[in-house]
């Protein structure tokens, strides 16, 4: 039973050191705020754009606070490694107000972008079926299976008869 009040006291000896030891540590790592801060402050986080302090030394690769440092610097400055976002998608087009209120002229835009979305197809089809005939003979050259390539080439042949039945049905002007 002896051994018990020891282990306790022992426990609360060790949280007590910790409790002492844990603010200071927080307070070495917090940023002294400067009147001019180089960065807006984000919202409800100032420590985030001023950690670590600039009188401090950057933490050591390897570290947690390195890794704290560099998630921090992603956040403000985004990911240098990553690729950059391209949209070349233009924004898709709106009825007008005028379109809106009379079917007629609604039922006139509904086609528009139908025709609009059949051409694209339809483009698409015309860049790829070089790119596809290509790689079937790149393919046969390197020797690969005859099945294969026959499946490829049903490919291209489904591509080309969708895309005549297309051309057929919805002639586009100037086609």
């Amino acid at each position: 039973m002896k051994a018990m009040p020891m282990a306790l006291a022992g426990a609360l000896t060790v949280a007590g050191a910790l409790w002492l030891a844990w603010p200071q540590e927080q307070e070495r790592y917090r940023p002294a705020r400067a009147s001019a801060a180089p960065n807006p402050p984000a919202a409800g986080r100032p420590w985030l754009d001023d950690w670590p302090p600039a009188n401090q030394a950057k933490p050591g690769a390897g570290t947690p606070l390195a890794a704290a440092h560099s998630l921090a610097q992603t956040h403000l400055h985004g990911d240098p490694d990553a690729p950059p976002i391209a949209r070349d998608i233009p924004a898709p087009a709106r009825p007008t107000a005028q379109e809106l209120a009379d079917p007629k002229a609604y039922q006139a835009f509904e086609a528009r972008q139908n025709a609009q979305v059949l051409a694209a197809y339809v483009k698409a089809v015309d860049e790829e079926l070089p790119r596809l005939r290509e790689d079937i003979a790149r393919g046969r050259a390197m020797g690969i299976a005859a099945d294969q390539l026959a499946r490829a080439e049903e490919k291209v042949r489904a591509l080309e008869n969708m895309r005549a039945q297309l051309v057929k049905d919805h002639p586009a002007p100037g086609r």
